[in-house]
């Protein structure tokens, strides 16, 4: 257990440093908009090149997936559906709900959980290109397409729009190199993989500076929306998991237990990130990383105790 609270301490401390330079004012007013466009351009686009191609590609097939990822899908759809046509919500706010239940904090937490409690940073890789290269692309391409202007009514311009986005953009090229085995020179990989480190301390960065005027209750308007979050995130989501991959998939052991664990995550920073890129949601974004990212510690503390 101590190891989980290990995983808390690394991102815990580099929020911290943010939320120092936000109340320090160093960076200007305009510091948190410049980190998170260098994270969504160059950061992130660079970091997936590097994991992606590095990765055989085999791992996101294996059939542990069915229950981390689809207990993703289905909390996510059922998130949209909720917010989109039962709330009457935007599209956008629909879409970001469906992500904050999803779309795990896999590389940021995942990793040193992985690596203290597991014993095996393997169980990551699966989960990580799930959500780079399925739930990124699928959610990217319901809010580009839906910020796309009325009077363009070409069917392509959706596609056009995705496949503009530098996420998508560094995901496909990192399949491309793994699928064929293309390596770049050393002196043009390691440039890049240097950029795509910058991605997870740059997205915590952009994190800890958003609270920089602290955190107060969530308005009224926010606050059931931000409750179904939490829930699915953080409740529905690692029972799924567990269903789908012990009683119906047969794992047991350390194997269920990574599975739940993994699940049981809180909200990913890239999809505060994601929501300042779009102008959309961003209040409610950071209010569902921090809640679950808070609350995830005696989550996670209650799976270890279950199945570990």
């Amino acid at each position: 257990m101590l190891a989980v609270f290990e995983g808390f301490a690394v991102i815990a401390g580099v929020i911290l440093v943010g939320f120092v330079l936000g109340r320090s004012g160093v960076l200007g007013p305009h510091g948190q908009q410049v980190i998170a466009k260098l994270v969504f351009y160059a950061g992130t686009p660079t970091l997936l090149y590097v994991t992606v191609s590095e990765t055989d590609l085999g791992l996101i097939f294996n059939t542990a997936l069915f229950a981390t990822g689809g207990s993703a899908l289905i909390v996510g759809a059922a998130l949209f559906v909720l917010t989109k046509w039962i709330r009457k919500r935007s599209t956008g706010e629909a879409m970001f709900s469906a992500w904050a239940t999803s779309y795990v904090n896999i590389g940021n937490l995942g990793i040193p959980i992985a690596a203290y409690v597991l014993r095996d940073i393997g169980y990551v890789a699966p989960v990580l290109l799930f959500q780079l290269l399925v739930l990124a692309p699928i959610g990217m391409a319901v809010l580009d397409g839906a910020g796309k202007k009325q009077h363009d009514s070409h069917w392509y311009s959706a596609i056009l729009q995705v496949l503009k986005n530098p996420i998508v953009v560094g995901a496909a090229a990192g399949v491309a190199a793994s699928a064929t085995g293309f390596e770049l020179p050393r002196f043009v990989f390691e440039p890049i993989d240097m950029i795509g480190a910058t991605a997870v301390p740059g997205a915590l960065l952009a994190f800890g500076i958003s609270l920089k005027d602290g955190w107060g209750i969530p308005v009224k308007g926010s606050r059931a929306q931000l409750s179904y979050i939490t829930g699915a995130k953080l409740i529905a989501q690692p029972v799924i998991a567990w269903a789908i991959g012990g009683p119906l998939l047969g794992y047991d052991g350390v194997d269920l237990f990574a599975i739940v664990v993994t699940s049981a995550l809180p909200t990913a920073q890239n999809v505060y990130i994601y929501s300042m890129q779009y102008r959309q949601s961003e209040a409610l974004m950071r209010d569902a990383v921090f809640i679950t990212t808070v609350l995830s510690v005696p989550a996670l503390v209650i799976v270890a105790a279950l199945l570990g």
